[in-house]
Order: structure tokens, then sequence, then C-alpha cells
């Protein structure tokens, strides 16, 4: 027998086992949305709605916010009572790990002895009322923010 014919028993079974323990099509199952992922989702895609309002210390909408009075009326319009000042809302609801972060929870900083706050839109955006530029969308990870970042906080 040459060289081939033992081989050739060897060359089969590679896409037979292939076949059984991996090339095999499997359903993937779609996950419906929760009715929570329903309720972030529209927190969320309100709070865009007000991209580009202008900042003013102590306002509290809708024509204008300061950070704390930004997250207030965004959850106020879902009929979610929240603290109004951004002391308050450092220590509402339960803290949670940045790999545990959900649409809607709440980004908390510690800027120069005092509280911003802003919400989640995903594992790295948040949306906020910023001083210098009013209702705008920021990374958790630029320099300013990270140096800056004290914890998550969830409400929902």
């Amino acid at each position: 027998m040459g060289l081939g014919y033992r081989i050739l028993p060897g060359l089969l079974i590679i896409p037979l086992l292939a076949a059984v323990f991996g090339c095999v099509s499997t359903a993937v199952k779609n996950r419906e949305p929760s009715p929570d992922d329903v309720f972030r989702e529209n927190v969320i895609n309100y709070a865009t709605t007000l991209l580009g309002k202008p900042y003013r210390n102590g306002a509290k909408g809708p024509d204008a916010f300061d950070c704390s009075g930004y997250v207030h009326y965004v959850y106020g319009r879902f009929g979610v009572a929240v603290p109004v000042s951004t002391e308050g809302l450092s220590r509402v609801g339960r803290e949670v790990p940045r790999e545990d972060v959900r649409r809607g929870d709440l980004a908390i900083f510690r800027i120069k002895g005092e509280h911003h706050v802003g919400i989640m839109i995903n594992g790295l955006e948040f949306i906020h009322a910023s001083k210098s530029k009013g209702v705008m969308i920021d990374s958790i990870d630029a320099p300013y923010w990270k140096k800056n970042f004290s914890h998550f906080r969830r409400i929902l």
C-alpha cells in the first residue's frame, strides 16, 4: 500500500468532524427587547431631542438647562422622580461598575469639588448640559472626563 492510502482515511474524517463540531448551522434567537430596554431607548431618544439647548446655571428646562436640571427634566418627562441637585443625583439609585453600564444610567463626575452629571447613551458616550456648549454628547474616555470621573449610578 502506498502512502496515499494511509493519509486518505485521515483526510475524510476532518470534514466529518468539522460538520459535527462547528460547521453545523444553528438558529440564532433574536431577543425581543424588554419593556426596560424600550423605556431606556425612549429616554435616550428624548434626551437627544434637546441637543444644542443652552446651558444656564440653575435652569431646569425646557429652554435652557444646567446639568442636574437636564437630568431631572428628561427623567421627569417619563414619570421618574429624581433629585434636582447634582449632590442628590450622585446618591440616588445604586452604583454600578463600568462593565455593567446601560443606556440611561448616570455618569457622575467630581470637578473642583462639585459634581457634574450626564446620562449614558451607551458604554462610551453620555449626554449632558455642558457649561461651554449646552446640551451635547461627550465620550467618557475623553481625557477631561476620564480624569474627573467619579462613578455610575443606575436609577432605572
